[in-house]
C-alpha cells in the first residue's frame, strides 16, 4: 500500500497513481504540531470523548487517527509514504498536562456544550509561526521514520514563488513567500540526514510541463485570490494573488516519478525538467479579444472558464458582467472561479448578474461530486452573489 499524506495535492496525486495501478490511500493531515505530540498514539482520553460524541463532522476529514497516527496498527503496511509540504489548520489546541495538540472545529461546541466545557478546562491554544514551519515538519519526518523505521519516504516539495507566476504568487502555506528561496536548500539536507528519505522537485515537474506546454502560467494556474479594500462600501483598493497550488497538470507527471520512484528507489528528471529563464522574468498579463472570451467562457472547461473571467480585471473601466449572462449554462461549478466572479460582482454591481445567479444555481444543485456540505456552502456563496448584485445587501 501506498500512502499519501498531507493536503489536497495528495489527494490529486494519489488518485494518478491509482489510475497507474498502484494499491493508494490518502490521509488529509492538519498539522506537524499533532503528530509530534503524541507519535503514533492516540490520546486516550480524547479518544473516548471522539468515540462517545461521534466527533466525526468537526475535524474536516483531519479526524484523529490522522493527527496521531497517520497509518493505523491494524492497516496494511505502507511499501511507501508520500508527504508533501501541506497547509496548517487553526485552531490548534494544547492540552494543559498531557501536552498533546489537536486540530477540531470549535462548532462543535455548540453542539456538545460539554466537549467545549471541557476544553475550556483543559486545553490552551496554540498558534503556529509560519517561519519555524520547516523545523516541526522536519521533527515530523524523524517522529515518522522512528516509527516506520524501513520504510521508503518521499517528500514532495512546494512551487517557487517565481516572478513570473504573478500577480503576488499565492500558497495555501502561510509563510512560503518567506520560506521558498532557501527551502530547496533545506529539503536537500534532509535527505542526507534522514535514512530512506527522498525529495521530488516540484520545480523540476513543473518545469518540464511549461518546456513541453504553452508558455503561460495562466493556462496551468488560472484561479486568482482577491483582497478588497473597502470604506463606507466603497472599494478603494484590490489586490490580487495567484493560485499556484491546483495544477492541473502536474498530477500525471508527478506520478511518474511516484512510479520510478517504487520501482528503482530513485527519482530522475529529463534534460526538459529544468527551471525555464523565463520564469524570473516579471509577469506579463494576457489579453483576448471579446470573441475569444466568450469561446471561453462557453467552453464549460474550468481552466478555461477562469483565466477568461481573470482577464475581467485588467480591464475594470468595461463592464463584462454580459459576457457571464450570455454564456451562464456553461459556467462549470468550481469554488475558485466564483470567488472571482462574486469578486468582479462587488466591483461591478448589475442586476443582471441575478440572472448568472439563477443559472448556475441549477447548475450546481445537480453537482453532488463533492458532497453535501461543499453544495450548501456553494449555493449560500451563489446566493450573496445575487442579493449583492439586486442591492439587498453588503
Amino acid at each position: 500500500m501506498l500512502y499519501f499524506l498531507g493536503n489536497c495535492q495528495m489527494d490529486f496525486l494519489s488518485r494518478a497513481v491509482l489510475d497507474s495501478g498502484f494499491d493508494c490511500t490518502y490521509r488529509v493531515l492538519a498539522s506537524p504540531f499533532t503528530y509530534n505530540s503524541s507519535p503514533g498514539v492516540i490520546p486516550q482520553d480524547l479518544r473516548e470523548k471522539d468515540e462517545l460524541l461521534n466527533l466525526g463532522d468537526y475535524y474536516h476529514g483531519r479526524k484523529l487517527l490522522n493527527q496521531f497516527q497517520m497509518i493505523g496498527t491494524d492497516e496494511p503496511e505502507p511499501e511507501l509514504i508520500v508527504l508533501n509540504l501541506f497547509h496548517e489548520n487553526s485552531p490548534l489546541f494544547i492540552n494543559n498536562e498531557q501536552k498533546y495538540i489537536f486540530f477540531i472545529d470549535p462548532e462543535a461546541w455548540k453542539t456538545h456544550p460539554d466537549l467545549g466545557e471541557w476544553m475550556k478546562d483543559g486545553f490552551g491554544m496554540i498558534q503556529a509561526n509560519p517561519a519555524t514551519y520547516l523545523k516541526r515538519y522536519e521533527e515530523m519526518l524523524k517522529n515518522i521514520r522512528v516509527k516506520f523505521p524501513a520504510v521508503p519516504l518521499l517528500v514532495v516539495s512546494r512551487l517557487s514563488h517565481f516572478p513570473a507566476f504573478g500577480p503576488d504568487p499565492y500558497s495555501y502555506l502561510d509563510g512560503w513567500n518567506g520560506l521558498w528561496s532557501s527551502a530547496g536548500t533545506v529539503l536537500r539536507r534532509w535527505q542526507n540526514d534522514i535514512d530512506g528519505l527522498g525529495i521530488v522537485d516540484m520545480d523540476r515537474i513543473f518545469g518540464g510541463i511549461w518546456n513541453r506546454s504553452e508558455k503561460k502560467i495562466e493556462s496551468h494556474c488560472p484561479f486568482l485570490k482577491f483582497k478588497l479594500t473597502e470604506e463606507n462600501n466603497v472599494i478603494t483598493g484590490l489586490h490580487a494573488s495567484r493560485d499556484v497550488e491546483h495544477i492541473g497538470s502536474m498530477w500525471p507527471d508527478l506520478a511518474r516519478k511516484i512510479a520510478q520512484y517504487v520501482d528503482e528507489g530513485r527519482v530522475t528528471y529529463s534534460d526538459d525538467e529544468i527551471v525555464p529563464d523565463a520564469w524570473f522574468k516579471p509577469w506579463q498579463p494576457e489579453k483576448f479579444d471579446d470573441d475569444r472570451l466568450l469561446d471561453m467562457l462557453s467552453s464549460g472547461a474550468n481552466y478555461l472558464c477562469a483565466r477568461a473571467v481573470g482577464t475581467f480585471f485588467l480591464d475594470l473601466g468595461k463592464d463584462y458582467t454580459d459576457f457571464l449572462v450570455r454564456t451562464a449554462e456553461f459556467t462549470p461549478v468550481c469554488h475558485n472561479t466564483l470567488h472571482m466572479i462574486k469578486t468582479y460582482g462587488r466591483i461591478w454591481r448589475n442586476p443582471a448578474l441575478a440572472h448568472w445567479c439563477q443559472v448556475h444555481r441549477n447548475t450546481a444543485a445537480a453537482f453532488t461530486a463533492n458532497g453535501p456540505l461543499y453544495l450548501e456552502d456553494y449555493l449560500r456563496r451563489i446566493d450573496e452573489v445575487e442579493r449583492y448584485a439586486l442591492g439587498r445587501g453588503n
